[in-house]
């Protein structure tokens, strides 16, 4: 039977209702708590999550008000097509990155979906499977389709290319709220394996524990965490063999507790979670196109630099911008590797790249640090500056961290 212990996990990884999943793992064997797509579905759902990673971009680079995180708040797993309750404001974004187009002779979108309106949702079919947009009424697909939304699939043939790995990318589709309380989410696909970013939020620590030691996890997922400065956390999930004689790890409460304290309770709040990414006046915006995507996601500075100059930028205008010298220039169309996280999220910045596309995700310029004046003060101004925060704290309002925040100040304790 299901345990209430088990109903608030699926809860906090769906944003389901408890009515919800009950009615989902109703039974004395209520089998998996996150169900399992087949393969089919798998690789329509692998499409979908990266079409929501676009669109997530797509918001931060526009400076839209909405945090990205509260595209999707609920995945409802209770009936045959799964289904997906998408922020209004944030419909169009979506929909513009899910439904296939022709842009030149690239196809764009998940390949081979149709949109079917209904009463109050809208279905999203393909070959390989469909899902259901949750509260878009008939009425609010008519304003999208007015907005200039593509409502014709290209005559083209489905592209049968598929992501990979496609079992874990449907999984994490269907968790999409653990990552709720975090300013943003980004991914992307590099080799084998699904590498998410996100800013705030949950410790990588504790996504990695309940996605593969969990009640909640992904069946055959192994993960390996990251941390970033700035908050930035990380997660690379690969596909990995089942053991034949399994041995079940008792459920990581260290984890869950973490992900509680880190994630504010009910829906995400409408703050500009990011500055707006704007590329250089005279940049063709092109980060949008597979290939450069693909040239981003792999980090190939060579296949960017041509695919720029092939648009027309000069290699002088590249070192211009990039601050790189002509020579060096000339070395990474070469082929010289840059490796350092540095020069790339320095690169990524100047060429007007959103960071996620290069698995960075970092575009938050560093904060400056603050002048120190604790040499200047006697021992009353000390006395009376920690009353006044310690008054702030017993009357329960938020308070700064108590002491200087200067790195280099010689009144910080040891850390």
């Amino acid at each position: 039977m299901l345990t209430s212990s088990d109903l608030r996990k699926r809860c906090r990884c769906t944003g389901e209702t408890p009515n919800e999943v009950r009615r989902q793992c109703g039974g004395d064997d209520p089998g998996p708590l996150v169900p399992v797509a087949g393969p089919g579905q798998q690789r329509f759902e692998a499409g979908m999550l990266q079409a929501v990673v676009r669109a997530m971009a797509r918001m931060r680079r526009r400076g839209h008000p909405l945090r990205p995180t509260a595209m999707v708040d609920r995945v409802r797993l209770d009936a045959g097509t799964v289904g997906l309750r998408v922020h209004d404001t944030a419909l169009d974004h979506l929909l513009a990155e899910v439904l296939p187009v022709l842009s030149g002779d690239r196809l764009r979108g998940v390949p081979g979906v149709r949109a079917h309106p209904g009463r109050d949702h809208l279905d999203l079919r393909g070959p390989d499977g469909g899902l259901r947009l949750l509260g878009v009424t008939r009425k609010r697909w008519r304003q999208a389709v007015e907005a200039g939304l593509p409502t014709r699939s290209p005559d083209t043939g489905p592209d049968r290319r598929t992501p990979s790995p496609t079992a874990v990318m449907s999984g994490v589709l269907r968790r999409l709220p653990l990552w709720r309380g975090a300013a943003w989410l980004d991914g992307v696909v590099v080799g084998d394996a699904l590498e998410l970013y996100w800013r705030n939020g949950p410790p990588a620590e504790a996504v990695a524990a309940i996605l593969t030691r969990s009640a909640c996890a992904v069946p055959g997922t192994a993960a390996r965490p990251y941390a970033f400065r700035d908050a930035v956390r990380g997660v690379a999930l690969t596909e990995c063999a089942e053991p034949a004689g399994r041995v079940d790890h008792p459920d990581p409460k260290w984890a869950w507790d973490l992900w509680l304290a880190t994630t504010a309770p009910g829906g995400a709040v409408h703050e500009r979670a990011v500055r707006p990414l704007r590329p250089a006046a005279d940049l063709p915006d092109v980060w949008e196109q597979p290939e450069m995507r693909t040239a981003l996601a792999l980090r190939r500075m060579d296949a960017v630099y041509r695919l720029l100059l092939r648009h027309g930028v000069t290699r002088h205008r590249l070192a211009t911008l990039t601050g790189q010298s002509p020579r060096e220039v000339d070395d990474v169309l070469a082929g010289a590797r840059v490796e350092s996280y540095d020069a790339l999220a320095g690169i990524a910045e100047a060429l007007g790249v959103p960071p996620g596309y290069m698995g960075l995700a970092h575009d938050e310029r560093p904060v400056h640090d603050e002048p120190c004046d604790c040499e200047h003060l006697d021992e009353r101004a000390k006395r009376d500056r920690f009353l006044a925060h310690a008054a702030l704290v017993t009357v329960g309002a938020d308070a700064p961290t108590w002491g200087c925040r200067t790195p280099v100040c010689r009144s910080n304790p040891p850390r």
